[in-house]
């Protein structure tokens, strides 16, 4: 296994007294074990007498960011949120590919639990920290790709489902329901897309349960985000749809909010922006609702090419059963509505 494997070779690379400067150590009495995986990582923690890190091994991209280029471009997000709070600390960064064959950064640990959607406070503690998140601007020479709302929520879902739609594994009758979608979505952005105007924001892009970190220790509630392999400059619509998502909460959760539940998040983040007209972000969010399902439907199709082929670094059974679930004729009427 993969994640086992590099185990030794992370030792190694530890022991470097540069690397253990790096990370604030002066000595060796450190404790490597499994934390998770996900699609293209795998997470380490890392014991030391000085406190907590995760140790973060890249080993795929969904940007097209070659090699050590996806690990410098989440480095890249870390330094840019430090100031806002609503992210890990960011210690060590090695693109190089040189001592271990994938991209490597180790970052704070951040104590806590994933967020809890049934919980009223949590949601809106959630809520305020995509509206910090929101208002960070990146530099203009940052490296963060730049979206354009409905047009290339539209070329992505295209691109995720190009593989699916020329599987002759695939049943027909979900790829001819996603090739209606693709030119319901197309009727769509060409009609809407000057909805969104710039100057857009840092967004985050896979706001779901577990990439938020709850510390209820703290003398303050304390949400945080992690997982920030795929941050974007596009308009705070995609994360505040992506959060409610059905698709989205139900992926490791089984949960699905409420119309009072997701006007609640929505008030909650409208109330921390104030300088946003709350009438219009709903708007908004609305319009945009059926891009950012069909990219994530999209995403999960082309997994399951990828999955139900030849082997991969990675594999998580779950996924599958949940991708499968998700990639059903009636489901994805239920979730598109009037689109089908």
């Amino acid at each position: 296994m993969l994640a086992t494997n590099l185990i030794p070779q992370l030792h190694a690379y530890l022991a470097d007294p540069v690397i253990a400067a790096s990370i604030g150590l002066d000595t060796q009495e450190v404790e490597l074990s499994f934390l998770a995986q996900g699609e293209y990582n795998i997470n380490y923690l890392l014991t030391t007498p000085y406190g907590r890190r995760v140790v973060r091994v890249n080993v795929g991209t969904q940007i097209g960011k070659p090699g050590g280029e996806q690990i410098a471009y989440e480095a890249a997000a870390l330094r840019l949120i430090e100031d806002a709070h609503v992210g890990p600390h960011l210690y060590h960064v090695d693109p190089s590919l040189e001592r271990i064959p994938y991209g490597l950064l180790i970052m704070e640990y951040l104590p806590g639990v994933p967020l809890d959607y049934g919980n009223s406070v949590q949601i809106a503690a959630a809520a305020a920290t995509l509206a910090r998140l929101h208002t960070i601007a990146a530099p203009a020479n940052s490296p963060f790709i730049h979206r354009r709302p409905l047009i290339d929520d539209l070329a992505e879902a295209q691109s995720w489902l190009a593989p699916y739609l020329a599987c002759e594994r695939a049943p027909l009758a979900v790829r001819e329901i996603f090739e209606h979608l693709l030119e319901q979505a197309q009727i769509a952005a060409e009609r809407d897309t000057a909805r969104f105007p710039e100057p857009f924001a840092l967004v985050h892009t896979d706001v779901q349960a577990h990439n938020f970190i709850v510390d209820t220790q703290a003398n303050a509630l304390r949400v945080s985000l992690v997982d920030w392999e795929r941050p974007l400059i596009d308009d705070p619509t995609y994360d505040l749809v992506h959060f409610l998502l059905p698709t989205t909460t139900r992926w490791k959760c089984g949960y699905t909010f409420t119309q009072a539940e997701q006007q609640h998040f929505l008030e909650a983040y409208c109330a921390a922006r104030p300088d946003l007209d709350a009438a219009d972000v709903r708007e908004r969010q609305r319009i945009r609702r059926p891009f950012i399902l069909m990219r994530a439907l999209g995403w999960c199709a082309g997994a399951w090419v990828d999955y139900t082929g030849p082997g991969r670094a990675i594999n998580n059974n779950d996924t599958l059963l949940k991708i499968e679930e998700y990639l059903q004729p009636q489901e994805l009427k239920e979730l598109f509505g009037e689109w089908l």
